[in-house]
């Protein structure tokens, strides 16, 4: 059996499509994906899609949908806007996630929307208030994408094997002080799954494959856009795509208990620190 896994995707369609052509997924084979599909790229919802459509066709075994911090706080946002407020309470709304997307000329907001309701929502951005924008953000989403945004709230927080846990952030291993304690970093507030940092190295009772922490910053290399292995019991597979231009794709054979980056129909084995 081989276990797949890809993480921070940030809307980069055409590198996910890319590495797809050499997941093979027959018999046992699954992949695992490790949360972060939206921001930074231009194709935030079509990567959504492209999974979301994965998944029915394989069905939940075999592809694994995991939530990244960006799909938590998306979900947050869209929380605290789904209902009206008075206008006294509207002061109280300074800040929300759609803030610095609209910096960005809604770069990820507007891939979810038609052109029609997108160029509607722009020629009335300056008669809202500033509530009243996130608060019609957050209706055309729903209006438009229900269907996506019920997947990203059905995403899981990890998925575990008997000996890995994949997880968009990483776990409190220090909850686990010894083997009977293995279960205790389930106990944790589940954000942090999504939000840990600084990455942990070192030896732990399982292996655990995350995203998140770029592997630059891990390696200390800020040109090192590959697969990360501390040596022990992490690998860390966020290549920060909008800076290094691919998503490392990892995989796992059962058969040789061993890791592989593949890239270009190529696999090399991963070893402790650069490849």
């Amino acid at each position: 059996m081989k276990i797949y896994a890809m993480s921070d995707i940030h809307g980069y369609i055409d590198e996910l499509i890319k590495n797809m052509k050499y997941v093979d997924l027959s018999g046992d084979n699954k992949i695992v994906f490790l949360g972060d599909y939206i921001d930074y790229g231009d194709k935030s919802c079509q990567v959504l899609e492209y999974i979301y459509e994965l998944n029915k066709k394989y069905g939940d075994d075999k592809v694994i949908i995991l939530k990244g911090n960006h799909e938590a706080m998306l979900l947050d946002w869209m929380k605290e806007y789904s209902k009206k407020v008075s206008p006294d309470e509207e002061i109280l709304y300074f800040d929300s996630f759609l803030k610095s997307d609209a910096e960005d000329n809604y770069r990820m907001f507007k891939t979810f929307l038609s052109d029609e309701a997108f160029t509607d929502y722009i020629e009335k951005e300056s008669k809202r208030s500033f509530f009243e924008l996130n608060y019609e953000a957050v209706r055309l989403l729903l209006a438009e994408k229900r269907d996506i945004i019920g997947f990203i709230k059905k995403m899981k927080p990890y998925y575990e094997t008997e000996t890995q846990i994949f997880i968009h952030a990483g776990i409190d291993e220090e909850a686990v002080s010894d083997i009977s304690l293995i279960d205790a970093w389930k106990y944790s507030e589940e954000r942090s799954f999504y939000f840990k940092y600084p990455a942990t190295t070192g030896k732990f009772f399982k292996t655990i494959i995350a995203g998140h922490v770029g592997t630059a910053t891990i390696s200390g290399d800020h040109n090192f856009h590959d697969v990360f292995y501390d040596g022990k019991s992490h690998y860390y597979i966020d290549g920060s795509v909008y800076k290094g231009g691919k998503i490392p794709l990892l995989m796992f054979d059962s058969d040789d208990k061993r890791y592989y980056q593949i890239e270009d129909d190529k696999k090399r084995i991963v070893s402790k620190g650069l490849l």
